[in-house]
């Protein structure tokens, strides 16, 4: 009985250690060596705010402090809207793609269990704590409340407001980051809104060939957007060897993600000719997130 506890108790550490410092080279015992203790503690500093530059160009170094700045800045930038008044005749500049009906098919639990299966088992978990590795281990207890939840979300019943909440947290943007800007937030979901959020997503997968340019790269799932950085550097190598005039344009449009508006989100969907049931999919999750 001591043996059994001792050992579960190690394991826990050595979870502990594997998540503080996850690489692929770790093999069994090496969570004991100085070697990973050290990168381990090297990791977790980095990911650890000391310090931040205000607006004032002085340094703050206490959590309320810090705590304060992050606040005011993802306050101003995040869920504030702007009510803009579209000027544009998106009937003309826009081109009403065909066969998008398929997209609000009925849900089937053998698509519902593909989601599951491809989940990954590591990813950060929301609010309710639990992640991937949860959702696989327990699948066949609690599939049917999920179908039921999916069936729900498919007929336009239920209402997400009391699982559609996330935890905010900061990736620096930069090796050595000072100050707000410099640090990019994500959202981690409840693993049932990922869940709700991964099944659209993945039969939009299907048909967005039709829907961006075939240059476009951030929202294809076997591109990665670094292909573009190569793409240009190729282009850029082209323009030289040819030693012809090129102009060059780069257009960065900053924190772009953070301010878009959802009401031109659902009036780009509508002329593009998504269906009134998935644009109304997407008004449910984007009208009752909370962080």
């Amino acid at each position: 009985m001591i043996k059994n506890q001792l050992a579960t108790l190690l394991h826990y550490k050595n979870v502990y250690w594997r998540k503080r410092y996850t690489v692929n080279r770790v093999k069994f015992g090496d969570e004991c060596t100085k070697f990973f203790h050290a990168m381990a503690t090297i990791s977790h500093r980095r990911n650890s705010i000391p310090q931040l530059l205000n607006e004032q160009g002085l340094w703050v170094h206490d959590h309320e402090g810090k705590a304060g700045l992050l606040w005011n800045s993802f306050r101003k930038r995040m869920g504030v809207t702007t009510s803009p008044v579209m000027i544009f005749d998106l009937q003309s500049l826009i081109t009403t793609v065909p066969g998008l009906d398929e997209l609000v098919l009925p849900f089937e639990h053998e698509e519902i269990d593909s989601v599951v299966k491809r989940m990954p088992i590591d990813k950060a978990p929301g609010p309710d704590g639990f992640n991937g590795m949860f959702m696989k281990r327990c699948w066949q207890i609690i599939k049917q409340d999920f179908y039921s939840l999916c069936d729900e979300f498919y007929n336009g019943t239920v209402n997400l407001e009391c699982i559609n909440s996330s935890y905010i947290t900061l990736v620096p943007k930069t090796s050595n980051p000072e100050t707000v800007n410099d640090f990019r937030p994500i959202s981690l979901l409840n693993i049932s809104l990922k869940l709700l959020t991964k099944i659209p997503a993945d039969r939009l997968q299907n048909v967005i060939l039709k829907l961006i340019h075939c240059n476009q790269y951030g929202f294809i799932r076997s591109c990665s957007i670094q292909d573009c950085l190569a793409w240009s550097f190729e282009y850029i190598h082209q323009c030289h060897h040819s030693r012809r005039e090129a102009i060059i344009l780069k257009l960065d449009f900053e924190k772009a993600f953070d301010t878009v508006e959802h009401s031109t989100i659902l009036l780009m969907l509508q002329h593009l000719g998504f269906p009134d049931r998935w644009i109304s999919w997407i008004h449910c999750i984007l009208s009752l997130g909370r962080q």
